[in-house]
């Protein structure tokens, strides 16, 4: 199995608890350093050595996801599943955006996982495995001062029904994540780095406080990233095509593709704004 961007943060998690069910992982990420970090960190969780490797590759770099998929035949064997962790999130006006403001965020979010996708369908659908792709929320329902990260993650949604359309007549499973604010784990090697990065982009943009908000002033509660796990594992078992958390929001977002007028009117209510 490969988790793209599993050094930190949800893609961490996910590969612990994937190499706990067994299965051998090979997480991916930017830098060595980070590698490095995360690999000790699964050590220090008691993950068996034998079952976690590292590879650091720039996947928004042209050439790197084809590298990946070769590296994980050579360490791993094969290639059954592959679940793409990378994406970047931020706090943003979308009128002050630039047009290389957008491009970082659809780099981020979209364009890094094109080649690796290409590079591993084959394999992935010959042996009937999951294509797993962590979306957000705000892929579904824009909030306020998030509009940069909110275009990208719904392009990704777009991009990963065009190729649930081609290889699941193949036999693969492809599953589109799209959670709320995800609480970082206690030991994530990121953590420190994460903490203050929204209040920081809030300021930098002069975004009122609030813009910060794990939601962008939507009162979410952050979720458990061991919980969420475990949903993913259950929905890749399932072989469903979407998993949408909390539940709640799901519904708001059913709510305003069918309703936009009264969806959006509860939207806003639920966004704290100056």
């Amino acid at each position: 199995m490969i988790v793209a961007g599993g050094t930190a943060g949800f893609g961490l998690v996910l590969a612990r608890h994937l190499a706990g069910a067994g299965a051998r992982v090979l997480v991916v990420g930017r830098s060595s350093a980070g590698v490095r970090a995360a690999l000790e960190a699964c050590e220090r969780a008691g993950v068996p050595t034998d079952r976690i490797h590292g590879l650091a590759a720039d996947l928004a770099t042209a050439g790197e996801g084809d590298r990946v998929a070769t590296e994980a035949v050579r360490i791993l064997g094969g290639i059954d599943d592959v679940f793409f962790c990378v994406g970047r999130s931020g706090r943003a006006a979308i009128l002050a955006a630039s047009r290389a403001t957008l491009q970082e965020y659809l780099d981020a979010n979209l364009l890094a996982a094109i080649e690796l996708t290409q590079a591993v369908a084959d394999d992935v659908a010959q042996a009937r495995g999951h294509l797993v792709y962590i979306g957000s929320l705000a892929g579904k329902i824009v909030m306020p001062f998030m509009g940069p990260y909110s275009v990208a993650k719904s392009a990704l949604a777009a991009y990963v029904d065009a190729v649930r359309l081609e290889l699941a007549p193949r036999g693969a499973h492809v599953l589109l994540v799209s959670p709320g604010p995800i609480r970082r784990a206690a030991d994530d090697p990121a953590a420190d780095r994460a903490a203050a990065r929204y209040a920081a982009e809030a300021a930098a943009a002069g975004l009122p406080p609030e813009a910060a908000m794990p939601g962008g002033t939507t009162t979410l509660k952050q979720l458990d990233p061991d919980v969420l796990a475990s949903q993913i594992l259950a929905a890749c078992t399932r072989r469903t095509s979407e998993l949408v958390v909390p539940g709640r929001v799901r519904l708001l977002a059913g709510l305003i593709e069918w309703f936009p007028d009264a969806g959006r009117r509860l939207l806003a209510r639920l966004t704290t704004r100056r």
